[in-house]
């Protein structure tokens, strides 16, 4: 081979590997996980028509408190929105941990069903694994109690 073939080819090597580092696509993981990072609740909404329901922030961080009046097969659902909204596994689930508070509420996937009055401390939970949870503290009043002080 002659020295001019061999420079020749040498510098397109040079060249080809600075093009590529400089002008070339940027390496990211294939497997990139989004982890939810915050569940905010953000209405409720019943199976009948309750005026002044609204959830508010509790005691404690990522804790809110919902007052409502108790009536016989009253559905409740409450909404919720995560942060960022473009998590890989955006999947939340409710669970009522104290068994006490069972016999006050039923869940049904993320709806609740209300079966006497009483109170009950709901954990909304994101299944991805980031960590981020929530506390709903219910509480099911007697409908005179709860219209009399709004």
């Amino acid at each position: 081979m002659k020295k001019s073939s061999v420079i020749i080819v040498l510098i397109t090597f040079v060249l080809s590997v600075v093009l590529v580092g400089v002008f070339g696509m940027k390496m990211i993981s294939y497997n990139t996980r989004v982890y939810i990072q915050k569940i905010t609740p953000t209405g409720v909404t019943l199976s009948r028509t309750v005026s002044g329901a609204k959830i508010g922030s509790g005691e404690r961080e990522n804790e809110y408190v919902l007052v409502l009046p108790y009536f016989e097969e009253l559905k409740i659902r409450i909404d919720y929105e995560i942060d960022p909204a473009d998590a890989t596994d955006g999947v939340v689930e409710l669970t009522v941990p104290d068994p006490a508070d069972r016999e006050t509420v039923e869940t049904d996937g993320l709806n609740i069903l209300a079966k006497k009055k009483g109170s009950a401390r709901l954990r909304y939970r994101a299944k991805d694994g980031g960590g981020a949870e929530i506390v709903v503290v219910l509480y099911l009043r007697d409908p005179d109690v709860y219209y009399g002080f709004m």
